[in-house]
């Protein structure tokens, strides 16, 4: 598990993850996006171009992010999932949650409006 901040060509800042995430790695989620939001900057995108595996508790790390964007006036979004985990988040219902897209540029093309 990794979390770093990736290349922005805009505004909005980009967490790239990268490797298997589950309860052990959500501390250091959560921290990581504790600290990149804040009342300037109140949307993020996460690239999960590179994240292999996320088990509930990052989900609920996730939701708990658009929580807390919603309340500073932005918006969690999501770039290139991977195909599986797409499709958990579309069987959740999270796709009307998120904004998801297939790569960081589509996402900030949309948060950067």
């Amino acid at each position: 598990m990794q979390v770093t901040r990736g290349e922005a060509s805009g505004p909005v800042p980009v967490l790239r993850l990268e490797g298997d995430f589950d309860a052990f790695e959500a501390d250091d989620l959560r921290k990581e996006l504790a600290a990149i939001m804040t009342d300037k900057a109140p949307s993020v995108i996460l690239d999960l171009g590179d994240m292999t595996f996320a088990n509930s508790t990052t989900i609920a790390c996730f939701i708990s992010a658009q929580n807390r964007a919603t309340e500073l006036g932005g918006r969690i979004a999501l770039a290139a999932p991977r195909e599986f985990f797409r499709k958990t988040l579309t069987t959740l219902g999270l796709e009307r949650v998120f904004s998801i897209h297939d790569d960081v540029a589509a996402a900030e093309s949309e948060l950067g409006k």
